[in-house]
C-alpha cells in the first residue's frame, strides 16, 4: 500500500463546478476521494463524478452547511487518516505523502496542516479577524510547530480522534466550525501541527460562484457562529458582551450607509447575531434552502 492509499479526501461542494476538475485533478490516484454535493444549485455533483470517476460522490438532500457535509463525508471514510479539502485548493505532488510522514513523526498529533499558499503567494496562516480573542495572536511559524489552530481550507485529521470528539459541530452552519474542532482537539489533549515544506494552493473565497444573495448569508452565519463559539467555549455572557459591543454598529451602519458596497456584509452580519440573540438556530436559515 502507498502512503497516499491512507489517506481520504474529503471535499465538500457548493456551486464548485469551475472548480472541481482542478481540485481533484491534483489528488494522488491513491487517494480514496469523497465528494459531498451540498444541494448545488449547479452541475457540481456530475462534474465531481467526471472528473474523478473513481470517487465516492454524494448528493446530499439539502444544503448542510460546510462541517454538516465533511461529517456526511468523514462518515465514509476507512483509511486511518482523512484530509478536508476546499474545492478551491490544490494539492502539490508530495502533500498527502509529507502529511502522513509528518503524523508519523508527531504521533500526539491529530491535527496536521500544511502550509497554505494563496494566489499572489504569500502564505495563509491564521485570520486577520480583530475579533478573534480565544487565544491571543497567531503567528505565522516557522518550521514544524505546534499552534492552537490551523486553518479549514486544507486539515488533515487523524480519523480516530476525529470520531472520538464527534466530528464537526451540527449545530454551526458555516464559519467557526474549524474555529471549534481545533478548540476541541486541543482541550481533548492531542496536539495541532503546522508542517513545514508540505504546500497547498488555495484560491481563497472561490470555493462557491459569487453574488450578492450568498454574500448577505455567508456574512450571516458568520455573524451567528462568531456568538456561538464565544458561548460554547468562554460562556454566554462572554458572547453577549460580544454581541452587545457590536451589534448596534452594524446594524446602524446597514440602515444609514445606503449605497456603500459593503452594506449587504453589514445587514447580513447583523442579522446573524440578532438570530442568535434571540435563540434562532444557524441551521434553520440555510444557505440554498
Amino acid at each position: 500500500m502507498t502512503a497516499e492509499a491512507q489517506c481520504s479526501v474529503v471535499i465538500v461542494a457548493y456551486h464548485s463546478a469551475a472548480l472541481l476538475p482542478g481540485c481533484l485533478a491534483a489528488i494522488p490516484e491513491a487517494c480514496p476521494v469523497i465528494v459531498v454535493d451540498n444541494a448545488s444549485p449547479d452541475d457540481s455533483a456530475a462534474v465531481a463524478a467526471a472528473a474523478r470517476p473513481s470517487a465516492q460522490v454524494i448528493r446530499a438532500g439539502r444544503n448542510l452547511g460546510f462541517g454538516g457535509g465533511a461529517n456526511l463525508g468523514f462518515a465514509e471514510v476507512t483509511t486511518e487518516f482523512g484530509l478536508l479539502l476546499n474545492a478551491d485548493a490544490t494539492l502539490e505532488p508530495d502533500t498527502i505523502a509529507g502529511l502522513i510522514a509528518a503524523a508519523r513523526r508527531y504521533p500526539e498529533a491529530a491535527l496536521l496542516a500544511p502550509e497554505v499558499i494563496a494566489e499572489e503567494g504569500h502564505m495563509q496562516f491564521g485570520h486577520d479577524l480583530p475579533y478573534r480573542r480565544l487565544r491571543g495572536p497567531v503567528v505565522e511559524p516557522v518550521g514544524d510547530a505546534c499552534c492552537w489552530y490551523v486553518g479549514g481550507s486544507a486539515m488533515f485529521l487523524r480519523m480516530s480522534v476525529l470520531r472520538e470528539l464527534g466530528g464537526f459541530d451540527p449545530d454551526i452552519f458555516l464559519y467557526f466550525e474549524d474555529d471549534d474542532l481545533c478548540l476541541r482537539v486541543g482541550a481533548a489533549g492531542h496536539a495541532l501541527l503546522h508542517v513545514a515544506g508540505v504546500r497547498v494552493r488555495h484560491l481563497g473565497g472561490a470555493s462557491s460562484a459569487p453574488s450578492a444573495g450568498l454574500s448577505y448569508w455567508k456574512a450571516f452565519h458568520q455573524g451567528w457562529s462568531r456568538l456561538h463559539l464565544e458561548a460554547k467555549h468562554r460562556g454566554r455572557g462572554a458572547a453577549w458582551r460580544l454581541a452587545l459591543s457590536e451589534w448596534p454598529g452594524l446594524a446602524l451602519k446597514a440602515a444609514l450607509r445606503r449605497g456603500d458596497d459593503r452594506r449587504v456584509k453589514w445587514r447580513g452580519r447583523a442579522a446573524g447575531m440578532w438570530a442568535w440573540m434571540t435563540g434562532r438556530r444557524a441551521t434553520e436559515i440555510t444557505l440554498g434552502g
